[in-house]
Formats: C-alpha cells, structure tokens, sequence
C-alpha cells in the first residue's frame, strides 16, 4: 500500500453503507409523499395540513441524514459508526414505544427495525469492520 492509500473496505461495512442508503432514499421518498398528502381534503378539511407538511421535512430530513452518516461510514469516520449505531438503535427504541402505545399487538415493526440495526450496526463493530474503523 502506497502513503495515502486507505485499506479496503470490508464487504460487511459496505452491506452497512447500502443498507443505510437505501434506508435513507426510502426515508426521503417516504417524506415526499407525506408532504403529498397535506393536499387531501380529509387534511384540508381537519385543519392539519400544517402538520402533515412538518411530518414530511423531518421525514425528508431524517433521510438526508442517514445519507450523511452512511458516507462518513464509508470514509472509515469513527463518528459517523457511533452516529449510525445511536440511530439505528434510536429506531429501534421508537418502534418498541409506538408498538406500546398503539396497543394493537402488531410487532412487525419492531422485528423489521430489530433486523435493520442487526444488519447495519452489527458489521461495524465486529470482526473485520472493527478492525477498518481501528485503522483510521
């Protein structure tokens, strides 16, 4: 390796950083049709348009920093694992509270958040991810 030449990625951390794009695509597209959806009548009507359209932006820029944080796993940035990690994990802790508070017993979200942070968060702090996070 030539000075200034990175490691190789692991392929564990780059199954990571496509996870975290394609999550966070989904999240803007996501936050796109929300905003959409302030033009029904039932959200003209009821007053909470306003809402939906602030839902949206947080949703679009949630997404956009998902984005962010999956780039700087790339680059190797320590902080950026710790971020992913804190909002992967943030998801999950989410997920567990709206499936208390709904009360309706439905735990798909929660296993399908459970499974994302597994597959995210998982190869960046073991084996051959860690030792690429070590290195920088």
């Amino acid at each position: 390796m030539t000075t200034g030449e990175s490691p190789k990625r692991p392929g564990a951390v780059t199954f990571s950083v496509v996870l975290m794009y394609i999550g966070g695509i989904a999240q803007i597209i996501l936050g796109i049709l929300t905003i959409f959806l302030r033009y029904t009548p039932e959200a003209q009507a009821g007053g909470i348009a306003l809402p939906i359209t602030l839902l949206g932006a947080g949703m679009i820029l949630f997404g956009l920093l998902v984005i962010g944080l999956a780039s700087g796993v790339a680059r190797g940035s320590e902080g950026a694992r710790r971020g992913a990690t804190a909002v992967m994990l943030l998801g999950l802790v989410l997920a567990v509270l709206d499936l208390i508070i709904a009360a309706d017993g439905d735990w798909s979200a929660v296993i399908s958040q459970f499974l994302a942070t597994v597959a995210v968060v998982v190869p960046l702090w073991i084996g051959r991810g860690r030792r690429y996070f070590e290195t920088r």
